[in-house]
């Protein structure tokens, strides 16, 4: 039991001795994230009646979702596109579903230029946020650049129960 009083004595003595030898620097740092996602048009089927059959929204619709994907143009992301197979009715007694299905486009030249866009397959894939054009150009003064994702797809509105149907898709943005 002495010892330890000893101890603690001790190391209070060499706090405070050192506290009034400390010197103190005031540092500031800004540190941009290193992506940045923001989305610039929803996705949109609208109101739909029931027994209408099937709503499509093509890559280049005015319906289309836009998302923006920004960071450092020597960046990879990883882009994949999660999608339920039908959408549900928000009350759990309505059995009733509505099929849906997703596809995904990017553009990594850092333009909106949609005739530019690459579907990607399976939803999914390991991208450079920049690529250089065809013209040749591969320096870039340019730290930061943009990619585009374009969301299209359909939904087919069959004999359902009228109400609201849900379902959680998910674009996961991941970077190396």
């Amino acid at each position: 039991m002495i010892n330890l009083k000893l101890i603690l004595a001790l190391s209070i003595s060499i706090f405070f001795s050192s506290n009034t030898l400390a010197q103190f620097i005031n540092l500031q740092i800004r540190v941009e994230p290193e992506l940045s996602a923001t989305v610039e048009q929803d996705l949109n089927f609208g109101q739909l009646v029931v027994n209408s059959g099937p709503s499509i929204i093509e890559l280049g619709d005015i319906n289309m979702g836009i998302f923006n994907i920004r960071s450092y143009y020597t960046q990879n992301v990883f882009v994949q596109l999660q999608v339920p197979d039908a959408l549900t009715h928000i009350n759990p007694a309505i059995n009733d579903v509505i099929p849906l299905e997703l596809g995904v486009a990017y553009n990594n030249s850092g333009t909106r230029n949609l005739d530019e866009s690459i579907i990607l397959s399976e939803n999914f894939g390991f991208l450079p946020i920049y690529s250089a054009t065809s013209t040749g150009y591969t320096t870039n003064t340019e730290i930061w650049q943009e990619m585009y994702l374009y969301v299209f797809g359909s939904i087919i509105i069959g004999n359902v129960n009228e109400g609201e149907y849900n379902g959680e898709v998910t674009l996961l943005i991941e970077y190396d």
